[in-house]
């Protein structure tokens, strides 16, 4: 599925089911090639039935290979492939938003004040992120946070081991998406009663592959520029643009109420990895730490991947102008 086309190789558990899913990509783009391709709106989502209304085609219900559920909102705006056989629409591919609102953002607005972050730092330094999205809700929100060690104490009692081996099939060798989902609503439903808070806002950082062509990156819904500018000076007078991958990291968040039940998520790229120092292969690598000394673009990055949450700013009143004795005695 499209999830699985957002990233790659990573160190937090997250990442790791991606890489699985990876594995699968080419028999899936192969398949595209050859569905029906249909622009539309869910109008339901269960574990084993989607159904999408298109603008020409009206309402089909579909059946998919996962459990999109946690994936997939009522309202949003897709792209699907799909193969008809037998009377029934097989699901081959969808995209879909990047941000998604499983409840109305007004209800989270006014039903959460009390949250405890569950982090995964899968990249170096990225507890600095974490840190920045922290005090940006508590500043925007008004949101209280219980210490976040508080929920990695309790995952390391209710999960033993953060390998998705335990989560793959010994008799097929595949993937358990429906047993990883619930070992995960098991995990958020402790740390919401353990830690007495409103929502788990479980906020993994992953190591992700960015494509790049010439001197911009572009992946997770983030564009950023690898190159510097003699680089991508020499780039022009060589009339070569280089094209590639490099690694970047990639924020996934989502928030969860009692009892477990997904509100929102949103997946936003962060920061590319490396520098490009040189037309061709040479790189160095840009470590996270470095990105963060750039507080404007970090800024932009918060208002980006969490400014629809926030709830709208009241316009501020206009300045009196009072009368006219009251002016002439200022």
């Amino acid at each position: 599925m499209e999830g699985a086309s957002r990233g790659l190789a990573g160190l937090s558990r997250c990442a790791q089911v991606l890489v699985l899913a990876l594995t699968l990509l080419p028999a899936a783009v192969a398949a595209r090639e050859k569905s029906i391709k249909l622009v539309g709106i869910v109008t339901l989502i269960e574990p084993t039935r989607i159904m999408v209304a298109g603008a020409k085609e009206g309402e089909i219900t579909l059946v998919p290979k996962e459990d999109l559920t946690s994936k997939v909102a009522i309202g949003a705006k897709v792209t699907i492939w799909y193969t008809p056989k037998d009377g029934v629409n097989y699901l081959d591919w969808m995209t879909y938003p990047l941000e998604e609102y499983f409840v109305p953002a007004n209800q989270i607005r006014s039903g959460i004040k009390k949250v405890i972050i569950l982090p995964t730092y899968g990249v170096a330094d990225s507890q600095g992120i974490v840190d920045e999205i922290q005090r940006y809700l508590e500043r925007k929100m008004g949101w209280w946070f219980a210490p976040p060690a508080l929920a990695e104490e309790i995952r390391s009692r209710v999960k033993v081991s953060s390998s998705t081996l335990g989560d793959i099939d010994p008799a097929t060798g595949e993937f358990n998406m429906g047993r990883y989902i619930q070992e995960q609503q098991r995990l958020v439903g402790t740390v919401l009663s353990e830690a007495r808070v409103d929502a788990v806002l479980e906020i993994n950082v992953e190591r992700v592959q960015a494509h790049f062509i010439g001197s911009m990156a572009e992946w997770d819904g983030a564009g950023q520029v690898i190159s510097t500018k003699l680089v991508r000076a020499l780039s022009v007078l060589a009339r070569m643009p280089d094209e590639g991958d490099v690694p970047a990291a990639t924020v996934d968040m989502k928030l969860y109420g009692p009892p477990s039940k997904l509100l929102w998520a949103n997946r936003r790229g962060f920061a590319v990895l490396v520098t490009q120092t040189n037309v061709g292969a040479s790189f160095r690598d840009r470590p996270l730490s470095e990105a963060y000394r750039d507080e404007a673009s970090v800024r932009n990055w918060l208002d980006m991947a969490l400014g629809n949450l926030v709830p709208p700013q009241s316009p501020e009143p206009a300045p009196s102008r009072g009368t006219g004795s009251e002016s002439a005695n200022r």
